[in-house]
C-alpha cells in the first residue's frame, strides 16, 4: 500500500509540477522550448512505459501521467495560438485522447480520469447553451443530461468489465453513484416543481427500479445499493416535505428528524444484512 501510494503521489507531483512550472515561467520560456519540454516528457514517458510490465501499477501510473501531459499540451497549444475555441472543445479532445490510454491500461484509474473529463466537458458545453440543448434543457433540467451520460458510462464500464477489458468495477461504481446523484436531483426538483417537470419523476422511478433489479436481484453491489438507499431516503423526505410544507410549524423539524433517524436505521440494517449474506456466499463459494 505504501509503495503504491508513493508511486501515485510522485506521479501526480511531477505532473502538477510540470503544469505549474509553465504557468510560473510563461514569459521567460520561448514557444519552441515550451513545446519541446512537453513533448520530450511525453516521449520519455512512452519509453519508460515500454520498459515496464504491461498493466502493472507502474505502467498504469505512467499512462496516467501521460494523460495529464496530453491535457497540458492542449492547454499550451490553446494558450499559445489563441485559437478562439470554446473550453469544452479542449476538454473534449483531451477526453478523446485519453480513451485509448484507458483502454490499453484496463485500469479504473484512467477511466475515472476519463469520466471526470467527460463530465467537465458536458458542464462546459451546457454553459455555452447553443442549439437544441438550449431549447429543451434549462439550467435546472440540464441535470438530466448528466444523469443520462453517467448512466451510459456505467453501461460501458460494465460491458468492459464483462469482456475483461477492465480489471475491476470501481469505475462502474463511481459512474453509478454519479448517476444516482443526478437522478436524485432530478427527482427532488420535480417534486417541488411538479406542475412544470412532474414527468421527470418517471426517469427517477425507472432508474431506481433498474438499479434494484440489477444490483440486488441479479447481483449484489453494496456500494451502489448504499447510494440507492440514501437516494430513496432523500426522495421520501422531499415528498413528505412537499406535502406537509409548513403546516406543522415547529413540529416539522421534529417529524423530519424522527423520519431521518428511522429511515437511516432501517437502511443501514438492510445493507448490513445484505453484506453478511454476500460475505457468507463468498466464503461458501
Amino acid at each position: 500500500f505504501i509503495r503504491q501510494s508513493l508511486l501515485w503521489l510522485s506521479i501526480l507531483s511531477v505532473a502538477f509540477g510540470v503544469i505549474f512550472f509553465f504557468a510560473y515561467n510563461w514569459q521567460e520560456i520561448s514557444l519552441l522550448t515550451k513545446f519541446a519540454l512537453i513533448q520530450g516528457l511525453m516521449l520519455v514517458s512512452l519509453f519508460i512505459y515500454s520498459q515496464s510490465t504491461a498493466q502493472s501499477h507502474a505502467s498504469t501510473a505512467i499512462l496516467f501521467f501521460l494523460a495529464l501531459l496530453i491535457g497540458s499540451l492542449f492547454a499550451l497549444f490553446g494558450q499559445s495560438y489563441q485559437t478562439g475555441k470554446d473550453p469544452w472543445q479542449l476538454f473534449m479532445l483531451w477526453t478523446l485522447f485519453t480513451t485509448p490510454l484507458a483502454l490499453s491500461s484496463k485500469s479504473s484509474s484512467l477511466w475515472l480520469l476519463w469520466l471526470g473529463l467527460a463530465n467537465l466537458t458536458l458542464s462546459l458545453l451546457l454553459d455555452v447553451r447553443f442549439g437544441l440543448l438550449g431549447l429543451f434543457f434549462d439550467n435546472e433540467r440540464s441535470i438530466i443530461l448528466y444523469a443520462c451520460f453517467n448512466l451510459l458510462a456505467l453501461v460501458i464500464f460494465e460491458l468492459l468489465h464483462h469482456y475483461q477489458l477492465l480489471k475491476n468495477r470501481i469505475a462502474s461504481q463511481v459512474a453509478a453513484v454519479l448517476a444516482m446523484i443526478a437522478f436524485t436531483w432530478v427527482a427532488v426538483f420535480s417534486i417541488f416543481e411538479f406542475t412544470k417537470n412532474g414527468f421527470d419523476l418517471l426517469f427517477y422511478l425507472s432508474w431506481m427500479s433498474a438499479v434494484y433489479y440489477l444490483y440486488r436481484i441479479k447481483s449484489t453491489d453494496i456500494l451502489i445499493l448504499s447510494s440507492w438507499v440514501l437516494s430513496g431516503i432523500i426522495f421520501i423526505l422531499a415528498t413528505i416535505g412537499r406535502v406537509v410544507d409548513s403546516d406543522l410549524n415547529g413540529a416539522t423539524f421534529l417529524l423530519f428528524g424522527l423520519l431521518t433517524i428511522g429511515l437511516s436505521t432501517a437502511g443501514v440494517k438492510w445493507l448490513m444484512k445484505l453484506l453478511k449474506q454476500s460475505n457468507a456466499q463468498g466464503v461458501s463459494a
